[in-house]
């Protein structure tokens, strides 16, 4: 588990979202959030609480299906600067 990982996954314990397999590739970041309709908003603000506003870029939110299941969810992605 990256550090980016284990941030996120940290600020998000004490949230009502549950996350799925948040992926890490280079400087791109995969969010899936648990939640159709999720506030992107609101999750844009927990991962600038875990990471620092700065630290995010081109910042995408998306309904999707969350790991080819049945469940759609709300996926987060961005370009971390590091």
């Amino acid at each position: 588990m990256t550090d980016i990982e284990a941030a996120i996954r940290e600020a998000f314990e004490h949230t009502e979202y549950d996350l799925g397999s948040v992926a890490v590739n280079r400087r791109q970041v995969r969010v899936p959030v648990i939640e159709e309709g999720a506030d992107p908003d609101a999750l844009r603000a927990v991962i600038e609480e875990a990471l620092g506003a700065d630290a995010l870029a081109t910042v995408t939110v998306t309904t999707e299906r969350i790991a080819g299941e049945d469940t759609v969810g709300t996926v987060v992605s961005f370009r971390y600067r590091g």
